[in-house]
């Protein structure tokens, strides 16, 4: 399978250098909210026909939740491109609220089996 660093959604606040894999969690720790205005702008920058032709080169996204204290990994989908999104976005709040923001929220690509081939 290949590895395409481009296609993982960050969903909270990214202050780490572009340049690094985007795999690497960004650093937890302080505020990591925006105002109503500074995501505002945010969208307003960003391409949504590049993005969307981007969520659109795999078979669908999986939310991934990961805990650094426990080592636990939940997987939630697949969804479809902007859903899973969404849906991260909406875990991220929840985890907030709940006081649990050294959980790493990501989406990933998924793609289908289509060889027919298990890993059983």
């Amino acid at each position: 399978m290949d590895h395409d660093p481009r296609c993982c959604a960050r969903i909270d606040d990214d202050s780490t250098d572009h340049t690094t894999d985007p795999a690497t969690p960004a650093p937890t720790g302080g505020d990591h909210t925006l105002d109503r205005a500074e995501q505002i702008e945010q969208l307003a920058q960003i391409d949504w026909v590049e993005a969307q032709t981007e969520l659109d080169r795999c078979d669908g996204y999986v939310v991934l939740a990961v805990d650094p204290q426990t080592g636990e990994v939940d997987a939630h989908g697949p969804f479809p491109g902007l859903d899973a999104v969404e849906i991260a976005d909406d875990m991220r709040v929840t985890l907030d609220r709940e006081g649990l923001e050294d959980v790493v929220v990501r989406v990933v690509r998924w793609h289908q089996d289509r060889t027919g081939d298990s890993a059983a």
